[in-house]
């Protein structure tokens, strides 16, 4: 299925309107009923349509629309933001975006290269005679005013409708506007009162200009974009980045990252903070139950070495480092407390009980295994189909299955090895600390 949009763009939520630019949303059947995926669809015809166009000098972008959850959030994995101080004429800034452009744009793996503004659009340009305007009584703001009103109408009063007020605006009649000459021959009441023509101010010429002028942090803005096809997004960009930081720009011109590895930087950082923090909760907790900051040290030691098994089903895989994968460590995180908590716990117990040290440690382990690789292998199992891609929807979450699967084999090793082998050291190095009643 698909829709039209003409004469604006869809961004998100939100519906902007352009006169010059148009959109077709493309919805494809589900994944069952097709052989292709969506990047081998657009590598497979996205050319095929950029080469049918009708029209010459339309300029026709092939992507497909990134999700958030269940929102769009844009349009591309890669943006190159260049913001340059309001005084920097936006024709400078565009051809620094086009030098940008060009030099990213033989990277391997980017499609749909663009520019966010389009600095083509017809419009016809009042240049002001300054002198001239001045002996009329027209400042520069003053006509500015006047052509805006001209273009955009007049607001004179408004109309109250019970609690609501509606604004009257005042417009020119468009059928009185035909061309060149008729907006010269507009009349206009000078602050002086006297009759004049918009002619008379300056001079009127065909030019080209911005659809929009975009700012931020009250500095011009213009982004290079592209999307990433058949390719790690976050070694794709990274390339990106670094070539963008072998060119010179002029100064008060500097560039950020935006788009998805931006919005990944930043959501790294914040579950980064959200795993140290829970990591410290969970240890104040273990101290609390072992009366000890020794033993929850080596059951949360593991978490970190889990990231080698995370690490090598990621690369094995071929699968990307993403957000999916540090919500991944988070849940494998809780499933290696839970593990560590009850074999250390029973293994305690049966030293209490008088058992020599090995041979707790020993039996511990082999009494435990069971209910432990239970909840392994659930775990593992569970996750097996979205890891493998089966089913529709599957590519967001399939980077987290395979993270928490290499996670939890890897843990296998850490739970049944390295965790009675560095508790029976640690308790030996504590016993030789630690003078028996005989030798007193």
């Amino acid at each position: 299925t698909y829709f039209t949009l003409a004469g604006g763009r869809i961004w998100g939520l939100l519906t902007y309107e352009i006169a010059n630019e148009g959109e077709v949303a493309i919805q494809l059947v589900p994944k069952g009923e097709r052989d292709t995926d969506t990047d081998e669809y657009l590598e497979k015809y996205a050319e095929e349509i950029q080469q049918s166009a009708r029209y010459p000098g339309a300029k026709i972008k092939v992507f497909h629309t990134k999700m958030k959850g269940i929102l769009p959030i844009g349009d591309y994995d890669v943006e190159v933001e260049l913001y340059a101080p309001k005084t920097m004429d936006i024709n400078d800034l565009y051809a620094l975006a086009s030098k940008t452009l060009g030099e990213i744009k033989e990277i391997k793996g980017l499609s749909a290269l663009d520019i966010s503004i389009d600095v083509s659009k017809p419009e016809y340009q009042l240049i002001l005679n300054r002198a001239r305007a001045a002996d009329l009584g027209f400042s520069a703001l003053q006509a500015a005013d006047l052509v805006k009103t001209y273009v955009d109408g007049k607001i004179a009063s408004n109309y109250k409708d019970g609690g609501y007020y509606y604004p009257i605006r005042l417009v020119v009649d468009e059928a009185s506007i035909g061309g060149k000459e008729d907006i010269a021959n507009m009349p206009v009441l000078s602050p002086r009162n006297l009759p004049v023509y918009l002619r008379d101010l300056g001079r009127l010429v065909y030019s080209v200009g911005p659809v929009e002028i975009q700012r931020k942090d009250q500095m011009r803005l213009i982004k290079v974009t592209a999307s990433v096809t058949g390719a790690d997004v976050g070694k794709t960009t990274d390339q990106v980045y670094k070539k963008v930081g072998t060119m010179s720009f002029p100064p008060g011109v500097y560039v950020r990252a935006g788009g998805q590895a931006k919005m990944m930087k930043d959501n790294f950082k914040a579950l980064a903070s959200v795993l140290l923090l829970a990591l410290f909760f969970a240890y104040i907790i273990l101290a609390i139950q072992f009366e000890s900051f020794l033993w929850p040290a080596l059951i949360l030691v593991r978490i970190p070495l889990s990231l080698i098994g995370i690490s090598l089903a990621l690369l094995l895989t071929s699968s990307a480092l993403g957000i999916t994968v540090i919500i991944g460590i988070l849940i494998l995180a809780g499933i290696e407390v839970l593990h560590g908590v009850v074999l250390l716990t029973f293994i305690q117990e049966l030293i209490a009980e008088g058992l020599p040290l090995e041979k707790a440690v020993v039996e511990g382990a082999v009494l435990r295994m069971r209910p432990i690789l239970m909840t392994f292998f659930v775990g593992i199992m569970g996750l097996l189909p979205l890891a493998l891609g089966i089913g529709e929807g599957t590519e967001l979450l399939k980077p987290m299955a395979i993270a928490v699967i290499g996670g939890l084999l890897f843990s296998m090793y850490l739970t049944f090895y390295f965790m009675p082998a560095a508790f029976t050291l640690l308790m030996e190095r504590k016993a030789a600390r630690t003078p028996s009643r005989a030798n007193i």
